[in-house]
C-alpha cells in the first residue's frame, strides 16, 4: 500500500508465470536442437522453405521465453483508479476506471481444449476511437476469473464515488 498526499492507493501488481515461461523455453529448445541437426541436402525447395519458417518460429519462442524468465516488472498492475497493461517490447497501456463500461472472459477453445484466455476491457464512449483492450491472462500468474472479480470490484467502487 503506497500512500500520495493523505490518498492510500492500494496497487496489485500481476507477474509472468515462470512455470509456463519454462515450458515454453524447454519446448522450443528442443524443436531448435532438432532443427540444427536435421539435413537438409536432398529436400525440396517447399520442405526447405517451411523448415526455415517453423525455425524461425522456434527462435522466436525462445526468445520470448527468455525475456519472460528474466523480466523482473509486472504484466499488469491494477491500481484503485486504473489498470496498466505492459507490454514487453512497446509502452505501457493505462486504462482508467472511469473509462471502462465493462468486461467479460472471452476463450479459445481447439477441439474442446481451452488454448487461450483473455480479459477483454469494454471502453465507454471515446472521442479517439478506442474500441477496448485485451488482458492476455495466460501468461499471468493468476487465475482469470480471481482476476475478474477484483476488476469488477475496483469498477464498482469508482462508479459509486
Amino acid at each position: 500500500m503506497i500512500q500520495l498526499n493523505s490518498i492510500k492507493v492500494n496497487e496489485i501488481h500481476f507477474y509472468s508465470s515462470k512455470i509456463k515461461s519454462l515450458i515454453i523455453f524447454i519446448i522450443s529448445s528442443i524443436f531448435i536442437f532438432i532443427f540444427f541437426n536435421k539435413d537438409l541436402e536432398n529436400e525440396g525447395l517447399g520442405i526447405i522453405i517451411i523448415f526455415y519458417l517453423g525455425f524461425l518460429l522456434f527462435w522466436l519462442g525462445f526468445v520470448y521465453s527468455i525475456l519472460l524468465l528474466f523480466r523482473t516488472k509486472p504484466l499488469l498492475t491494477v491500481t484503485d483508479k486504473q489498470i496498466i497493461i505492459y507490454n514487453l517490447l512497446r509502452k505501457p497501456t493505462t486504462i482508467n476506471f472511469e473509462d471502462i463500461s465493462s468486461f467479460y472472459i472471452s476463450n479459445t477453445t481447439f477441439r474442446g481444449i481451452k488454448t487461450n484466455e483473455s480479459i477483454c476491457i469494454t471502453i465507454k464512449d471515446d472521442p479517439f476511437g478506442r474500441k477496448g483492450n485485451i488482458i492476455n491472462t495466460d501468461l499471468l500468474n493468476v487465475k482469470t476469473n480471481a482476476l475478474l472479480e477484483e476488476l469488477n470490484y475496483r469498477r464498482t467502487i469508482i462508479c459509486k464515488s
